[in-house]
């Protein structure tokens, strides 16, 4: 009978210890996924204008305000900025790739440059090698599409803020899905997130 009373305390210990070590457990996993949901995000305010969401982006170092655009397949520039670009040295005629067509938002189709942009930060982002197109109207307005909003995976947008989060991994995560026949190969990833 002593057995069997120290086997059931036995077990109840082993249980209530199995307890306490699973609580201590999901509160170790709770605060670690906290940490690292903290360090993946950047947040990004947009500028609301006449129902258009404008997010600030640089694109080699030149601040531009362009509206976020998930419906435009590639980053789009008007011959306005891209002319101004090119003659301060924030694209050079290397990076001009050739006469590309494509249809814009009414239907219509129209003639535009193939461009492949350098770099596009977002707040902390970095975006390499970014597809891009120059509209040859001089009015076009500046669009942030696919090429560029693809690399970002995982996006959050607040319409009560105004404010677009970007997920991704650690502070040092790199995305790069460029191919190795890339006009630049100098090594620079796709995406950085800092």
């Amino acid at each position: 009978m002593k057995g069997i009373k120290f086997l059931i305390l036995r077990l109840d210990t082993i249980s209530d210890y199995m307890k306490k070590l699973f609580k201590t457990l999901l509160i170790v996993i709770f605060f670690v996924t906290q940490v690292n949901l903290s360090k993946a995000q950047t947040v990004v305010k947009m500028e609301k204008s006449n129902g258009i969401y404008l997010m600030p982006c640089k694109v080699n170092g030149l601040s531009l305000k362009f509206i976020f655009d998930t419906g435009a397949s590639n980053v789009s520039i008007s011959l306005t900025e891209a002319l101004f670009m090119l003659k301060n040295g924030y694209l050079s005629k290397n990076d001009l790739k050739g006469t590309e067509y494509y249809t814009i938002a009414n239907g219509d189709i129209e003639e535009g440059t193939s461009v492949r942009i350098d770099l596009i930060e977002i707040g902390k982002v970095k975006l390499y090698n970014v597809e891009a197109s120059i509209s040859h109207n001089l009015n076009a307005p500046l669009l942030l599409g696919q090429s560029a909003l693809s690399k970002l995976e995982r996006i959050e947008f607040n319409y009560t803020n105004n404010t677009l989060t970007i997920f991704n991994g650690p502070d040092d995560y790199v995305a790069d899905n460029s191919s190795s026949e890339s006009p630049q190969s100098n090594n620079q990833p796709k995406a950085v997130y800092n």
